[in-house]
């Protein structure tokens, strides 16, 4: 099955709703959430991307449900029990995303699901990653996205400071607040496909390899 990314030509994006999630999916940003501050005024734009954001994870759920709970999907495992996607650590959109062919696993562009107790309370959050990696795979370790969680402050400072996005500020040429940024954001950086994270950082696990034998976290084989 391939995947793509979305249409960034989402209902709310078009004006004067002026949403732009098109804009913070499917790249470098991943912003999964709109963190308003107290104080600070509130864009009506921000709130239809609330909504967009909300479409986009459930229909990304949708598509993952549909990819995994195939019968070819559930009666491959050779022998070992299969559960259902949406487990501890990552999970990719499409069994076909990270494929161990000659000893090297490649994890590649797409979508993926992190759920981990120790990012956002484990809440599962859709990350997209736009870099194809490739690895030599070594016997008995446990491989997975290497993220990290990160604010990102809304400025009108140019240039803007370090975790910053001067795109946050109120768009509209009709707006009549002109003043400080709006809410924040919630990224999740997707830095390396790895079996161990540096600092700051977190590994939501994704496969593991045993006998050389590599398998998804709930016994999938993984495709070659």
């Amino acid at each position: 099955m391939t995947i793509t990314p979305f249409n960034s030509d989402f209902p709310l994006a078009q004006n004067p709703f002026r949403s732009r999630i098109g804009s913070q999916i499917d790249d470098i940003k991943n912003y999964y959430a709109v963190a308003f501050k107290p104080g600070y005024p509130l864009q009506a734009s921000e709130l239809n991307e609330m909504q967009e954001i909300f479409y986009v994870q459930q229909s990304l759920t949708q598509a993952m449900m549909s990819t995994w709970l195939s019968q070819e999907v559930l009666n491959s495992a050779g022998g070992a029990p299969v559960t259902g996607p949406g487990w501890e650590g990552c999970t990719p959109l499409d069994p076909t995303l990270i494929t161990h062919i000659s000893g090297v696993l490649t994890c590649k562009i797409g979508w993926y699901l992190v759920k981990s107790s120790t990012i956002n309370g484990g809440l599962g959050v859709w990350v997209y990653n736009n870099t194809s990696f490739t690895i030599a795979a070594a016997p008995n370790a446990t491989y997975g996205l290497v993220v990290k969680p990160i604010v990102i402050n809304c400025t009108s400072v140019t240039p803007p400071p370090t975790n910053t996005d001067s795109t946050l500020k109120d768009s509209s040429a009709i707006n009549v607040i002109n003043g400080p940024c709006g809410a924040a954001r919630l990224q999740l950086k997707i830095m390396n496909f790895s079996s161990s994270a540096g600092s700051g950082e977190f590994l939501a696990p994704v496969l593991q390899i045993t006998s050389s034998i590599a398998a998804y976290k709930n016994n999938y084989r993984i495709p070659t």
